[in-house]
């Protein structure tokens, strides 16, 4: 009898106190973020903005931005001259003949120099769709993440937004030297001739790719809810594969 009321209390105490809580083991879900506003988040709280993508990831927004920027860089690059030029060094560093190099000279002039501008976009939107799928292949099928494949397409696409930088740095530099043989890792300090493997290791120090490859790692880590680490060893291959790729095309 002189008990009850307080066992009573303790019950609705407890009671309260389990439902106004998450429950155990589970993170309180991010509060939902603006398309406007995951693309600003992405450059200054990542986590955040993952935490936010993780129950509706966001595909469209980030991949209109990058495809935007990549059809601008195109049209510049078309309209500066720089691939002619690097084009024509190619071919007279291999002693062609001088047909050769008029001929190359005349479709560089015409509107063939534009396919670039239209080759690039859908070059962009197959990458990112296989870096996805690799990523969704060592994520959950070799070391046992659980998300969907719309899931790694969502961080590899805004990966790309902040890859945005490195190309534009490349960009401008490259308009002013007049060539896209642009160095921004540790071959800027190896002159310009580089050797294969130097072009390798100068694209895999680069500090800008370094650090869009970092926030696809963290994507992956918050949305799998684990480590960096875990993220780190999910896009590693993808970025060998890109480093390797990107410095053969030098």
């Amino acid at each position: 009898m002189f008990t009850s009321k307080p066992v009573e209390e303790t019950m609705n105490a407890d009671t309260v106190q389990v439902e106004g809580s998450a429950p155990a083991g589970m993170a309180p879900e991010a509060p939902p973020m603006s398309a406007p506003a995951t693309l600003i988040g992405i450059f200054t709280k990542p986590r955040q903005t993952y935490q936010a993508l993780q129950s509706k990831p966001r595909v469209l927004a980030p991949l209109l931005v990058v495809l935007i920027f990549q059809v601008v860089f195109g049209l510049v690059l078309a309209q500066s001259g720089i691939l002619k030029n690097d084009t024509l060094a190619r071919l007279e560093a291999k002693n062609a003949p001088p047909e050769q190099i008029e001929a190359v000279t005349r479709v560089m002039d015409g509107p063939a120099k534009y396919g670039f501008v239209f080759a690039g976009p859908i070059v962009l939107v197959f990458s990112l769709l296989v870096s996805a799928a690799l990523i969704y292949f060592i994520a959950n099928l070799m070391l046992g993440a659980r998300l969907r494949y719309i899931h790694y397409l969502c961080i590899a696409a805004y990966g790309a937004v902040v890859g945005i930088l490195d190309q534009l740095v490349r960009l401008m530099i490259a308009l002013s030297r007049g060539t896209l043989q642009v160095h921004l890792g540790v071959g800027a300090f190896l002159g310009e001739d580089l050797t294969g493997l130097m072009r390798i290791l100068d694209t895999a120090t680069d500090p800008l790719l370094l650090w869009a490859t970092a926030i696809e790692a963290l994507g992956v880590a918050v949305m799998a809810k684990k480590g960096f680490g875990f993220g780190v060893l999910a896009v590693l291959p993808g970025y060998l594969i890109l480093v390797s790729l990107s410095a053969l095309q030098q």
